[in-house]
């Protein structure tokens, strides 16, 4: 194996975890739209030019050309709209719920015509479909906010870090109307970092999360539905870059999913910022858990002047659910 495509942040020698994707057809567009955050290897002695796209019979798959890649090296990418295809209808979902499979095609090229291919790589991603409305679900909590409350929710800011020292922080947990899936709130945590800082760049990064407690029922299928959305706010009087980097969700310590990438100094997204994105996970049965929402997200800022800085990053959280068979 000389070149590998991951969807997790497994280090090698580590076996890739199997990957399956949950999605959750109520309110979707059609088409639907898939996209996925991946990382890709290049275990050869030289470098190489890598490609991927992808395979089903229904979906459409970009071909995404991702650049050289040195002998040795790996790297993260969002790749945001990736594929499409026909949302699956009620009928397709017996019970609830379709399974399907897809195919993800690494390719590793020595040219940057990609024209003289050497290597390709293959990861079979397990795609499970559900109807959260359908009669086979009982839907065990609802939090769509639109009682003007944030409903048990709780934010906090878990830490921070700027390259300039330290500074002051501020958290609040309010209903907001500014993105809302379903009218008139979300529910938004906002997480703020203030210093002061002289002129030159630096870097910061926040890091922040929702929590709450549950009890999840007795029965072999609970899933969580969450409709998320982040972005970051610099304030600056030179030019900033923020980068949407990294989303978690814990049972407790643990991690249920983690999508993205943990902040650093590279300016790309491993997470989209400024759209909302539906996460579908499974949960364990009968089992008392604080879930929690994590965020972190790095912002870049070159300062002309000497004014004071803040940064703050938002997440937005709208119709959430537990259900279960």
């Amino acid at each position: 194996m000389t070149i590998e495509l991951r969807l997790t942040d497994v280090d090698p020698p580590t076996a890739e975890p199997a990957r399956t994707i949950y999605r959750d057809i109520v309110n979707l567009p059609d088409p639907t739209i898939l996209g996925i955050t991946i990382r890709y290897f290049n275990y050869d002695d030289v470098g190489l030019y890598m490609q991927i796209t992808g395979s089903k019979t229904g979906y459409t798959f970009s071909t995404v050309n991702l650049g050289l890649l040195a002998s040795g090296a790996n790297a993260y990418l969002n790749l945001d709209n990736f594929a499409s295809r026909a949302k699956p209808t009620v009928s397709q979902l017996p019970n609830g719920e379709m399974s399907e499979t897809i195919t993800l095609t690494l390719k590793g090229y020595t040219d940057a015509g990609y024209s003289t291919l050497k290597w390709t790589f293959d990861r079979v991603v397990t795609v499970i479909w559900i109807n959260s409305t359908d009669a086979a679900f009982t839907v065990n909590e609802v939090d769509n906010f639109d009682d003007g409350t944030v409903q048990g929710w709780v934010g906090q800011m878990i830490d921070y870090y700027d390259s300039y020292g330290d500074g002051t922080n501020t958290v609040n947990t309010v209903v907001a109307t500014n993105y809302v899936l379903s009218p008139p709130y979300s529910c938004q945590l906002s997480i703020a970092h203030y210093n002061g800082y002289g002129a030159g760049t630096y870097y910061a990064w926040l890091r922040g999360q929702l929590y709450k407690a549950f009890t999840t029922p007795n029965k072999p299928k609970v899933f969580a539905i969450a409709d998320v959305r982040i972005n970051l706010v610099p304030q600056y009087d030179g030019y900033a870059f923020p980068y949407g980097k990294q989303l978690q969700i814990l049972n407790g310590t643990a991690v249920l999913i983690s999508l993205g990438k943990a902040p650093d100094n590279v300016a790309s997204e491993y997470f989209p910022r400024q759209k909302w994105v539906r996460v579908v996970f499974p949960l364990p049965a009968n089992t008392t858990l604080t879930l929690k929402i994590l965020f972190a997200l790095l912002v870049r800022i070159s300062i002309t002047g000497s004014l004071p800085q803040t940064n703050t990053a938002y997440l937005w959280l709208d119709d959430f659910k537990i259900i279960s068979k």
